[in-house]
């Protein structure tokens, strides 16, 4: 059983630094944003469309829709809408707002906004992707951000740089442990929220709501596009089609849990739904014209049997899957009528080998589905497959790989059936935890291993032209503490038509031309009297909503003050009080029973510092 009151607090404020309450280090957020505090996002580029997202928080009557208008034009004044319209969001989906905007023209900038209860959100800058002859494309690539393990500083370097064109999230975009169950970093001092490990649809969406209140993931959305993927911690740890190694059957069914996770994954973060019969699927291609199509796949949840180590019957059966039948058709389908010079198979787990004394280590990774490795290569060399890229995270490190068939030659590269970039976790635990032996030996025993490092965090930049792709490995200098710092740590590419990797000495320039663009710290035209100290506080998120036994809620306070909660029915009777004590300024997460109160409609208010801000809610 949980506890009945979980608490954790952060703080939204405008100020630069993080600031301590107490023993808890909290983020900042900035109230001018209301009631868009979530920001803006877009996502998964065509071209000519393209996702943008954002999230409205209500003030009061929560029960009811909200409508949110859209607009997105090709300069910031929105003068010249490309498009616009308006949609209905409520609390089926946790008040997210997606559009897949349409009639855009390729490979252009656009900026998008979004406007509900008088107020306007910060402009968004987002790009499509072009058609036919591109001469040139960069990506920064991410993965693995676990809240508590330090601050998202590769996220606010990326923000920084500018030189890009979209991102790549190759997974582990939350992490689902309760506080402190993973690689809590004692100097950071971040505490996630809710404080429990996430199982219910709830503590998904609470958990998603607070990474995207983090400034500097927040700001990462706003100027770029998101290409993503998810891996086993959007679900649970060593997760699989049919449970996961972190799941525990106190915790309930999986396919409810894998439910809850999926619905929060797309309601969350702009993601394209591309097949409404089967709605939460991740496996699709972007193409950016002839250059490369990005093939995004899904080794985690879909078809994966589960995991059995290394060696064995289990193991080393023909028939065991990763990809699942229909993902792998379908992959081969898309690389054989690719038309793309460069096919970039964006996915969870390491593809190449990775043994210690001719033996595989990880059982989780690609080695823990032998058949299916071979099916792949035999499909990409017989149907010749060429300029097989594949991008890789999960694994907390740095690796450049070819990948090797039966007749590789490490000395020149041959037989190399493609390459892999894999890139180190945004602050999540160094990858050492994964490797029994040093990135040298590891490197030794496996001499289709260009690369490894094994203990930075940081993010890799893909630079793709017609003669090369390479990627270049950047080095955050701290998580510790907020610094955009990094250092750069490799390069490594390979030739048009050549499968195997080249080490090169200098990080590649860039050959895109980014328009630049400020981050606005509040929105254009938002009432100059917007202020959250004028009320008792913000309610930003109430689950379920309709209730039957325990409400989550998710509030916010101005100022410091008594704070207590109250539930009154619809003729103004007081019928449960909870007192919830003197609390600092900040956000708070709590857990209240209720199941013992009639169904009917309920008004739920908050009162601190003497005044009060309500919302309904329904009892079944």
């Amino acid at each position: 059983m949980r506890k009945l009151i979980i608490i954790t607090i952060l703080s939204i404020e405008l100020i630069v630094c993080p600031k301590m309450f107490g023993q808890k280090r909290v983020q900042t957020v900035t109230p001018c944003l209301k009631p868009f505090y979530h920001g803006v996002a877009s996502g998964d580029p065509l071209s000519d469309r393209v996702i943008i997202w954002t999230r409205v928080t209500p003030d009061t009557n929560q029960i009811n829709p909200i409508s949110v208008s859209w607009i997105i034009a090709e300069d910031t004044t929105m003068l010249n809408p490309a498009n616009s319209g308006v949609v209905i969001t409520d609390m089926n989906s946790d008040f997210t707002v997606k559009i897949d905007a349409m009639g855009l023209q390729p490979n252009t900038f656009y900026f998008y906004q979004f406007k509900a209860n008088g107020y306007k959100s910060v402009i968004g800058r987002t790009k499509t992707a072009p058609v036919g002859d591109v001469d040139s494309l960069r990506f920064a690539i991410v993965s693995c951000a676990n809240f508590e393990s330090g601050f998202f500083n590769a996220y606010k370097s990326l923000t920084e740089r500018n030189d890009f064109d979209a991102i790549i999230g190759l997974g582990d975009y939350i992490y689902e442990y309760e506080s402190g169950g993973y690689d809590a970093n004692s100097a950071a001092n971040r505490t996630c929220v809710p404080t429990n490990e996430i199982v219910a649809l709830m503590d998904y969406r609470a958990r998603y709501s607070s990474y995207r209140l983090d400034d500097d993931l927040r700001n990462l959305h706003q100027q770029f596009p998101y290409i993503i993927i998810w891996d086993d911690h959007e679900f649970s740890n060593n997760a699989w089609k049919d449970s996961a190694k972190n799941h525990q059957p106190n915790e309930g069914l999986w396919c409810l849990r894998k439910q809850y996770a999926k619905q929060a994954f797309f309601e969350w973060l702009p993601i394209r739904l591309i097949d409404t019969l089967n709605p939460y699927e991740v496996f699709r291609d972007i193409r950016f014209g002839n250059l490369a199509e990005f093939i995004m796949l899904d080794t985690r949840i879909h078809g994966r049997d589960e995991q059995s180590g290394t060696t064995g019957s289990v193991v080393n059966d023909s028939a065991r899957q990763l990809l699942g039948t229909d993902q792998f058709t379908w992959l081969g389908n898309r690389l054989d009528s690719s038309t793309a010079q460069w096919n970039i198979l964006a996915q969870q787990v390491m593809m190449a080998p990775l043994k210690v004394l001719g033996v595989p280590v990880n059982g989780d990774q690609w080695d823990g589905y032998p058949a299916e490795r071979n099916r792949l290569f035999n499909h990409i060399l017989s149907n010749n497959n060429n300029n097989i890229v594949v991008l890789t995270g999960d694994i907390h490190s740095s690796w450049a790989n070819d990948l090797p068939s039966n007749s590789y030659n490490s000395s020149t590269g041959a037989g190399s059936v493609g390459i892999e970039f894999v890139v180190p976790s945004v602050n999540a635990l160094a990858g050492a935890e994964h490797v029994p032996l040093g990135a040298s030996a590891m490197k030794a025993q496996n001499p289709h291993i260009k690369y490894a490092e094994l203990t930075k965090h940081g993010y890799v930049i893909l630079d793709i032209n017609k003669n090369r792709t390479q990627a270049d490995w950047f080095y955050v200098n701290t998580i510790d503490s907020s610094s955009s710092a990094t250092t750069f740590g490799a390069s490594f590419y390979s030739n048009n038509l050549t499968r195997c990797l080249q080490p090169e000495g200098t990080e590649a320039i860039p050959r895109n031309s980014v328009i630049k663009f400020q981050t606005a710290i509040c929105p254009d035209n938002t009432p100059s009297n917007v202020s959250d100290a004028t009320n008792g506080g913000v309610f930003l998120g109430v689950y379920p909503n309709p209730v039957q036994a325990q409400l989550f809620v998710n509030y916010f306070i101005p100022k410091k003050g008594n704070v207590n909660v109250k539930l009154y029915d619809m003729n103004g009777k007081l019928v449960q009080l909870f007192n919830e004590g003197i609390k600092e300024k900040g956000v708070y997460q709590s857990l209240f029973n209720i199941e013992s109160l009639q169904s009917q409609l309920y008004i739920l208010e908050i009162n601190s510092f003497g005044k009060s801000v309500r919302t309904k809610i329904i009892k079944k």
